[in-house]
């Protein structure tokens, strides 16, 4: 079992929705801000974003970060192009790892570490945090680009990609914006790709999360794994996707506690299915919700 797909009525609606929410936002504003990261979240966004304003209002920027795939600068560009957006190409390769080195001498106590791939990540979020505060300040709005899946879970960065001024997509399961993609014409292989914020080479959400599942909490500061918690993490990847990762997220959100039918609904592993439950009251009392305005969610 899975979340119930959208009607190709409902999800012109979801559109049309978006679309005003986004035109409403940016009344009376220089324009907006987005970071394209060459995702599926940030290319939906793009499409809702050039619907609502004219393209001349629209300011986009990717970071070009050592380690990155080229598929994300290719797709950014490409979706820029398609779009007829301005595309502010930031090269930064080396700064997240500056910053994390500065850090470790500053603050030796906290242990901070280039070879912590969570602490450089993170750095690269927050420093597209700072880029989004530098043109806030010059009058432009921010687009948040999170999806609800990413908020139940805790899956972002409170001060980096957790903070914007307008969330078009922030009420919407990531089995939903699959759906507003295929529609707005993403192209297939954005669709395809496994979702990744990019941080490094073969980098995947899904199986981030399975370690998140077995942390039982969003991850802090980084953690060695045993060889069993490692395992648990893969199989706990496996079982997951996003129509039944999102069917058991609506399920928890609608106040369901009771494990078994909780995986029964959702077609996870009961273990999938209690792990998630700690995941996400671990994530709503850790990090709370984004900084920023959405619309209201759909019924679940």
């Amino acid at each position: 079992m899975s979340l119930a797909p959208l009607t190709e009525a409902a999800v012109a609606t979801e559109i049309a929705r978006c679309v005003e929410f986004l035109r409403a936002g940016l009344a009376d504003t220089r324009g907006a801000v987005l970071g394209l990261s060459g995702g599926i979240d940030s290319d939906v966004v793009a499409r809702l974003l050039r619907r609502a304003v004219a393209p001349q209002r629209i300011k986009c920027f990717t970071v070009i970060q050592a380690d990155m795939e080229d598929r994300h600068l290719r797709q950014a560009r490409e979706l820029a192009a398609e779009l007829d957006l301005c595309l502010v190409e930031l090269p930064l390769a080396g700064w997240a790892w500056g910053l994390i080195d500065a850090l470790a001498v500053a603050d030796p106590q906290e242990g901070f570490s280039t070879a912590a791939f969570l602490d450089v990540g993170r750095a690269k979020n927050s420093l597209r945090g700072t880029i989004y505060s530098t043109y806030h300040d010059r009058g432009y709005i921010t687009i948040g680009t999170s999806n609800r899946t990413e908020l139940e879970c805790g899956f972002f960065v409170r001060f980096g990609d957790g903070q914007w001024h307008l969330g078009p997509i922030a009420h919407l399961y990531k089995t939903y914006v699959f759906q507003l993609a295929a529609a707005l014409g993403s192209r297939p292989e954005v669709i395809a790709q496994p979702p990744s914020a990019g941080y490094w080479q073969g980098q995947s959400d899904l199986e981030d999360l399975g370690f998140w599942l077995v942390h039982g909490a969003p991850i802090g500061a980084q953690r060695g794994f045993t060889a069993g918690e490692i395992a648990a993490a893969a199989a706990y990847a496996a079982d997951l996707d996003y129509p039944r990762l999102d069917a058991a997220l609506a399920r928890l959100a609608a106040g369901e506690r009771d494990l078994a039918r909780l995986a029964a609904a959702s077609g996870l592993r009961i273990d999938t299915a209690t792990r998630l439950g700690l995941l996400v009251a671990a994530a709503r009392w850790g990090k709370g919700r984004p900084a920023g305005v959405t619309l209201s969610p759909l019924p679940d």
